[in-house]
């Protein structure tokens, strides 16, 4: 060995690694010493009544289906459980007369997986795992398309509406026989205790009332198909402030910008980007970094390394506004000529930037004004209860988008996975009507709009999905 080459031993006492070899050297030495700690250090005579040596290790490295590494998942084997590392390894000890013993891999937000792993004597065998996302049925909102406005009776107490959902199963594909009995609207009674506005919000002023629906099950349900498919040019945004530590711990949103970037069509284009402010913000630039250029079918996988690299980069507030102005004018500026062009924005919560409710609507106002006249469709994905559901579901509705929610990350896949049919205008929908009836006179009138809350069962589950619909 070159002597330029060698180094001392840490203060450990961990014997010094030969260039090259990067991690195997210390996993010999760890694989050594466990099969010695499971032979009793080495020392003293057993009886023949003593558990068998350990007869070797296994070498378990975890990944995702786009090869990233899964650290934090548990490896249980014969002997114990053992914890993935940042790079997804777990070294597990086998001590069976054979050498081979069952290994169950686990995580919160994945499939589990139960393997047969093999070792030998003295040596550490590789073991490569693959875990599937868990995911589940997911649905979303959007203003029905059928041209039917909402009505108000002449006491502003009653409202009839219309609007449309999308319901997907974990996979993403739609669920298309679902009936008026796996739809019910819930009644709506203001929160006291949050500021946001949670059932019929004002003009100017908030008057946040009471609503219940005249019947829980909608009056009318209609199956609308998918229309023809057009190309398209998307824009992914994505929520990088500090929540998304809590909210999103795993990474699904970045795993679910895999799977959708993987699904375009071949005529469509795609381009990343991603968004943070404030001086904890970790981006390279704020409050939107841009990964241009736009990227066919053939080339977006180019993206996954960028993605990756997105996971520690979280910190910061969230400036939404801002940032979606900011990717508009470059998405009208660059994207390809001929295609429709949309913006898909995930965030775990409101702008934090636009000053109050009152400033962030005119603000939000504004943004949604630009997105028309450049002819710019918003499909917004909300994760967690601190989305604010009126902000996403106007961005999303007054520009002829979606509003997508996920209560967990295992919805969040499959809805990712329907915005490519959403963009493309393929994907059915379900239209379905009801009336409510607010407790006070004048609530419904032009300018206020409702929010309120759809709970579907699908797939073997139920879940919420919210919508918002304006009073012209």
């Amino acid at each position: 060995m070159n002597p330029k080459n060698r180094r001392p031993a840490t203060a450990a006492g961990r014997p010094p690694r030969a260039p090259g070899q990067g991690r195997s050297a210390w996993w010999a030495v760890t694989a050594m010493g466990l099969m010695l700690s499971a032979c009793g250090g080495g020392g003293g005579g057993g009886s023949d009544s003593a558990a068998p040596a350990a007869l070797g290790l296994v070498k378990v490295t975890v990944s995702d289906l786009y090869g990233t590494k899964v650290a934090g998942a548990t490896v249980q084997g014969p002997q114990g459980q053992v914890t993935t590392d940042a790079l997804g390894v777990a070294l597990v000890p086998i001590n069976s007369p054979d050498g081979t013993a069952g290994v169950t891999i686990s995580h919160a937000t994945f499939v589990d997986k139960v393997l047969s792993a093999t070792s030998t004597v003295g040596q550490v065998a590789e073991l490569n795992v693959t875990l599937a996302r868990a995911t589940t049925a997911a649905g979303g909102s959007l203003s029905s398309r059928s041209g039917t406005l909402p009505s108000v009776d002449g006491t502003g107490r009653q409202m009839s509406f219309e609007i449309e959902l999308v319901v997907v199963d974990g996979d993403a594909n739609p669920i298309t026989d679902l009936t008026q009995a796996d739809f019910t609207l819930q009644a709506c009674t203001p929160n006291p205790a949050t500021p946001q506005v949670d059932c019929v919000r004002g003009a100017g002023t908030d008057v946040d009332v009471a609503y219940a629906p005249a019947a829980a099950m909608p009056e009318a349900l209609m199956a609308v198909a998918g229309r023809a498919a057009r190309p398209y040019a998307a824009a992914l945004l994505l929520d990088q402030s500090g929540s998304i530590q809590q909210s999103d711990p795993t990474g699904a949103r970045l795993f679910s910008s895999k799977a959708f970037l993987s699904g375009l069509g071949a005529d469509d284009q795609a381009l990343l980007s991603a968004f943070a402010g404030g001086t904890d913000a970790l981006l390279p630039t704020r409050p939107l970094t841009l990964y241009a250029p736009f990227r066919a079918r053939a080339a977006v996988s180019s993206y996954f390394p960028t993605l990756d690299a997105l996971a520690p980069l979280v910190g910061g507030n969230t400036p939404l506004y801002a940032s979606i102005d900011a990717l508009r004018q470059h998405l009208a500026s660059d994207a390809p000529v001929g295609l429709a062009k949309a913006m898909v924005i995930f965030t775990d919560g409101a702008d934090t930037d636009c000053g109050g409710p009152e400033a962030c609507r005119a603000i939000r106002a504004q943004t949604i004004q630009r997105a028309n006249q450049d002819q710019v469709q918003l499909i917004t994905i909300g994760l967690s209860s601190g989305v604010d559901i009126a902000a996403l579901g106007e961005l999303a509705n007054q520009t002829g988008g979606a509003l997508l929610f996920a209560d967990t990350v295992q919805q969040l896949l499959p809805l990712y996975g329907s915005v490519g049919r959403l963009l493309s205008q393929s994907l059915p929908t379900y239209r379905l009507r009801w009336t409510v009836q607010a407790g006070a006179a004048g609530v419904f009138r032009p300018g206020h709009a409702l929010l309120g809350r759809v709970q579907v069962s699908a797939g073997g589950r139920r879940f919420d999905v919210p919508f918002i619909v304006g009073i012209p």
